[in-house]
Order: C-alpha cells, then structure tokens, then sequence
C-alpha cells in the first residue's frame, strides 16, 4: 500500500506532556507523526483545513468487553470498534471473557483477523492469566504474548488461591509482563450495590468498600514480595485510591485505572432500581466519587477506562439483583471525559491524557501521545458540537447505558489509525 502524507492545519491540539493546548498543525507519514509544532512548512499529499477544532491523541481503553468471539448475540468486535472509533478510541484492550476464552494462541489470532477485518481500530487482547479463567492453572502467558496479548488477567473471576496468585507474579515478574487485576474478595463481594443507606432501604445484597481494599491489600503485599508489574483495573473506593498512593509511595511497580461510570454515577443513581446502573463494581458513596477524581486530577489513578460490557436488552430488563452488571460505555466515553474536564475545572488536556498517555505509559505503548515519531493515531473533534445522548444513536450493539437525555459535548469528526483515516 502507498503511503501519502497529511497535514492537519490551523487546528489546536492537545500536548498531554505540556498539559495544555496549543494552536499549530501537525504533519505525519508512513503511519508516524513527522512534525507538530505551530507551524509545518514540509509539503504534503493531503491537507485538512481544521480550524475551530481539536487534535487529540488517539484515545486508549484498557479495559472493555468486545463479546466476540461467543456472544455475538450480545455485541461483535465490528459494532464495539465501531463505537470506539465514534468516540475518540484508536486502540481498545479486549477482555479474554470471550467464548472460547482468550487462552490460547488459536483465539488471539482469531481475534486480531475479526479486527483487522473491521474498521481499523487497533484491538489488543489480554490474555487469561488462568486457565479457562477457573483460577487453579496458569495460563500460557508467554505463548500468548509472543501471540500479541498486551497484558493478562483473570477478568471478573477472582482468583482466590493466594498460592495461585503468588506464582502468577513470579512467573509475570521473570518473563517482564503485566497483570491487569480487579481487586475484589470474592466472599465480601456476593451482591449488587454499595454496602450503604440505598442499599439498606431497597433491601439489595451490598458489597462492601472492603471487598475491594481487602483484596488490593493482600495483592500490594503480593507484589511487594514478587516484584511483579501489576495494574490495578476500574478501582472504586476512596480507600483504594489511598492504598495504590501509598504502595507508589513505597516504589511498589503497580498502577491503577477506573472506570468512566464511576466518575459521575453513585449509589444514589440506584436508588430507583434502576438495573442500567447495576455494575461491577458496584457505584459507591458521593465521597468514593469525588476520592475517584482527586485520583485522576493527582495522578494517583494512571488511567480511565471505558469498563464497557455491553449486554443484550433483556438481561437488563429484569428485577435489579437479577439483571446482568454493567454498561454500555463506548458511545458516551469523549462526551463524558470533556464533561469531566469541565465538571472538575482541570485543562482538557489533563483528562485526555489519563485517556491516552496514561496507559500508554501504563502498558509500554508508543501510542497515546502527539509527537513526532509517534505512531499516527489521532482525532480531529469538534469540540462545539451539543448533543443529548439517546441510545437510537448508539453504535454500540449494546443499549444498556445510563445516560439518556443526558446533554453531551464534543464530537469526533475524524479518526486516524497509523495515519489511515477510519470511516465513522
């Protein structure tokens, strides 16, 4: 294929290492940015007059559940990246909960060909840590990352051997990989919603703060003894944001992200039985909230993540504890991170790094960053556009958001992926 070059002029962009915006242009080639700065003078095949709009860093989720291959029922990698290109998402992690689970080489493979035949987000699994995700064996972690799995995990299982765990981080810590690790204790966990008031008077089964600290205490004290890179995924308790703080403090190799849900709904949003907010982790108190985002503003918390779990209608249309956890999280991902910008009075460019460079540095990716050398990945967004989010206008195959008739701002024009403009 015949590359052509391409400058994007008269636009302002986000720099995530200046944390600020800067008016300029930006030039890039063969798949790499060649030039950003205030002005370009090399020539180029295609220019793009961007004037009034805003060049961001192809944005990174490092956690969402694409359903495919098993539950396409449920959603497909084609409709997922297709919502995650709409909203900004160049490269998006997918969760090995898939059927077969992203065990063996065989299904990583598969993976990355039903990618490639979509739209051109680049899609990297993360590979089970366990076998068949049951918590007893250890996957084939090597093999799976020579396979191209970006990191490892056990998904939503806990798993409840410390023995197990212990191993998993030895063998991690010797061969240089990352664990991607939801702490929750799976006995504290056995319920639907935050351990509190809403719970008590809607008579729920509650999960504890403590279901998550329990746990994230015992996997510090884990990686303390191994060594192991370990990224802590969708945290959602005040107490947790202060113990990731202390193990950084005590150069414990870990880092942490949360999930963009977690951000603006609490308990309250519960309150009605609403199942579009039954998820996992449960949302928590208004303090857990606002802890959450003094993480993101300090840095204490490295990444946002979309934590997407797209379900068919039905499983939510059913009683609160009954229906299945989680949000369709892709369509309203930009819209809400520009929101949080502005709900916080943090520089945009503060927040779309936690989207963008945060994992990148989280996970040893070149991505996530406009400079030159740096791979391609970026988005031209109108940042005037108001919308009111209506899941008629959802990509996503999955419905299950909470946020209709919510009033958005921010929409992306044109993505890029290695300097290949997707269709959107």
């Amino acid at each position: 294929m015949t590359m052509t070059s391409t400058t994007i002029t008269n636009c302002s962009y986000i720099d995530v290492l200046a944390n600020n915006t800067v008016q300029g242009a930006i030039r890039f080639e063969n798949g790499l940015i060649t030039d950003v700065g205030t002005k370009t003078t090399t020539p180029s095949d295609n220019n793009i007059d961007a004037a009034g709009q805003l060049v961001i860093p192809g944005l990174i989720d490092c956690y969402a559940r694409l359903r495919e291959p098993g539950f396409e029922k449920a959603a497909t990698i084609a409709s997922e990246t297709d919502a995650a290109a709409s909203n900004g998402i160049t490269t998006i992690f997918c969760a090995p909960d898939t059927d077969p689970v992203t065990d063996e080489a065989g299904t990583v493979e598969l993976i990355k060909r039903r990618a490639e035949a979509a739209n051109g987000v680049r899609v990297l699994p993360i590979g089970a840590v366990t076998i068949g995700l049951e918590g007893e064996q250890l996957g084939e972690m090597l093999t799976l990352s020579e396979a191209g799995c970006i990191a490892f995990s056990n998904g939503d299982h806990a798993i409840q051997n410390t023995q197990v765990l212990r191993r998993i981080m030895e063998y991690s810590a010797g061969f240089n990989l990352k664990i991607i690790i939801a702490p929750q204790d799976p006995w504290l966990s056995n319920g639907v919603a935050h351990e509190g008031s809403v719970s008590t008077r809607l008579g729920l089964p509650a999960i504890p703060a403590a279901a998550e600290t329990v746990a994230l205490s015992q996997l510090i004290e884990l990686c303390y003894q191994t060594g192991a890179s370990v990224h802590f995924s969708r945290l959602s308790s005040h107490r947790g944001v202060q113990l990731v703080n202390q193990a950084k403090k005590d150069n414990i190799r870990v880092t942490a992200d949360t999930g963009i849900d977690h951000l603006f709904l609490t308990e309250m949003d519960t309150s009605d039985f609403n199942s579009m907010c039954h998820t996992s982790p449960p949302f928590r108190s208004r303090r857990d909230l606002e802890a959450l985002r003094e993480g993101i503003a300090s840095g204490v918390i490295d990444a946002i993540c979309s934590n997407h779990a797209p379900h068919e209608l039905d499983s939510k249309l059913t009683p609160f504890a009954e229906s299945a956890p989680g949000t369709s999280s892709l369509d309203s991902f930009l819209g809400l991170l520009i929101k949080l910008a502005e709900d916080m009075q943090l520089p945009l460019a503060t927040i779309i790094a936690r989207a963008s460079s945060g994992p990148a540095n989280c996970f040893g990716l070149p991505q996530g960053r406009l400079e030159a050398g740096a791979p391609a990945d970026l988005c031209i967004v109108d940042t005037d556009a108001h919308w009111e989010f209506t899941t008629e206008q959802m990509r996503s195959n999955g419905k299950n958001s909470p946020y209709r008739g919510w009033d958005f701002q921010g929409k992306v024009n044109m993505p890029f992926v290695n300097g290949q403009h997707i269709a959107i």
